[in-house]
């Protein structure tokens, strides 16, 4: 048995099909058990003969590769170097131009500022009408950092372009705000919180980043004790990837504690909005560090970006099924809990009329898999002040689509719960978005012929 491991992951994983490799594992005296080891051993830019030898593939594109890595910050941590397939999510996407804001949290009637006199402080994101806030944690001229290198990460320009967070205007201005340090920020928005009315409804806060589990126990400590004077906080979350995309090791004991502590104290719930995307993301480190999660009664809810050639295949559907199936059931099986949510998508990429037809497969059909397995739900996030959407196979019935071939586009008109109708739209794909009869056969036959 692996000596990193206790014995409860050690049994799930062997059950699981998932390999305990002792070369992978050490004691808590070990580089491998320190997260910081992992920071510092990770392979970047710098180092491109490096990655050229691990990923042949992009030999013969150097002039491209140097072009694109001269902005993206290229970040590949080792437990995910050991990864067949899961690796490719922190690979380049050489084609990728990286939307502006594509959930919106920038917006400038979402964001909550701080007048600072010369400066605007930024506090956090509330989209009107919303039970949560979002804040993104940084320092400094607009500077979040992760050393997650997601290609396909949603906070992409700041995190990987090296572009500082900036508040986009309705005409289209936008300006660079400033972030406090992060105990600051928490504090002046605890005060907004406490005081401004329109707030009073708000109840769950998610900390998001960059990387927020990059902050030391020590911040962490003092965040927490800010957040103890949030009148009306009744839950709190913090959105990560270092659970299953690198960095299991951060979940310490002590960090553990804090959060338990804050909680038996508050009695504010606490939870973990996880990013996973891949079966190989479920590591032997990752469910130990889980587990351990878990069993301090801390709730997981990993969430799921379809991302095309990392678990979306849009010209092999059954394989887009069995890759993420499989990811569901490591998640039931070995980690004990369920996606908590399909997102549709991180950059774009995945035709929605793709991703609700294997969202069919994997949730609708109750024959293959048990509940336990299955997501819970499937979001299509949106940058408008309505909100994000979650969208099911039923949505079908409503969504109209309009095939423009001059423009290039496919646009699609979907319900919100707001009582408006959102338009969203996506880059037309021969023989696959092409036809809008094929949405009318979905409509028709929920066992309609597998592409």
């Amino acid at each position: 048995m692996a000596r990193h491991l206790d014995s409860e992951a050690a049994i799930l994983c062997g059950r699981n099909g998932i390999g305990i490799e002792s070369s992978h594992t050490g004691d808590k005296e070990s580089s491998w058990g320190d997260w910081k080891w992992h920071v510092k051993n990770r392979l970047t830019s710098s180092d491109l003969d490096s990655f050229l030898n691990l990923f042949p593939e992009f030999r013969g594109k150097e002039d491209l590769l140097r072009e694109y890595l001269s902005s993206f910050d290229l970040s590949l941590l080792p437990l995910n170097l050991l990864q067949h397939e899961g690796v490719r999510k922190f690979l380049p996407r050489l084609g990728l131009k990286p939307a502006p804001d594509p959930y919106g949290v920038q917006r400038a009637n979402s964001v909550v500022l701080r007048d600072g006199g010369h400066r605007k402080f930024y506090l956090a994101t509330h989209k009107p009408g919303y039970a949560s806030f979002l804040p993104i944690l940084g320092r400094g001229a607009g500077r979040v950092s992760c050393p997650i290198g997601c290609a396909g990460c949603y906070r992409g320009p700041q995190t990987r372009f090296q572009e500082p967070l900036r508040v986009i205007h309705k005409d289209g201005r936008s300006e660079t705000v400033w972030i406090p340090q992060p105990v600051q920020q928490t504090a002046w928005l605890v005060q907004e919180w406490n005081t401004r009315p329109e707030f009073s409804g708000v109840y769950d806060i998610l900390f998001s980043g960059g990387e927020p589990m990059l902050l030391s126990n020590n911040v962490w400590r003092s965040i927490l004790n800010e957040l103890k004077t949030a009148k009306y906080l009744r839950s709190f979350r913090i959105c990560t990837g270092a659970l299953f995309l690198g960095l299991p090791f951060r979940f310490d004991e002590e960090f553990v504690r804090l959060l338990t502590g804050f909680r038996d104290e508050t009695g504010v719930q606490i939870k973990l909005s996880a990013h996973v995307s891949h079966p190989e993301h479920v590591t032997p480190e990752s469910a130990h560090f889980a587990r351990q999660l878990i069993n301090a009664g801390i709730e997981l809810l990993p969430q799921c970006p379809l991302e095309p050639g990392v678990n979306f295949w849009i010209d092999d559907l059954d394989r887009t099924e069995k890759t993420l199936r499989q990811l569901d059931r490591l998640l039931a099986l070995v980690i004990g809990t369920r996606s908590y949510k399909w997102i549709l998508d991180m950059q774009g990429g995945v035709p929605l009329i793709s991703a609700i037809e294997l969202w069919r497969r994997v949730h609708d059909r109750h024959q293959t898999d048990s509940d336990i397995a299955r997501p819970t739900s499937f979001a299509l996030l949106l940058p408008r002040a309505e909100g994000n959407l979650n969208l099911s196979f039923h949505s079908l019935w409503a969504i109209e689509m309009d095939v423009i071939p001059e423009e290039g586009i496919v646009r699609y008109k979907i319900p919100h719960p707001a009582g408006t109708w959102i338009e969203y739209e996506e880059p037309l794909c021969a023989g696959i978005n092409d036809d809008p009869s094929h949405l009318e056969t979905l409509r028709l036959c929920s066992g309609a012929a597998k592409r």
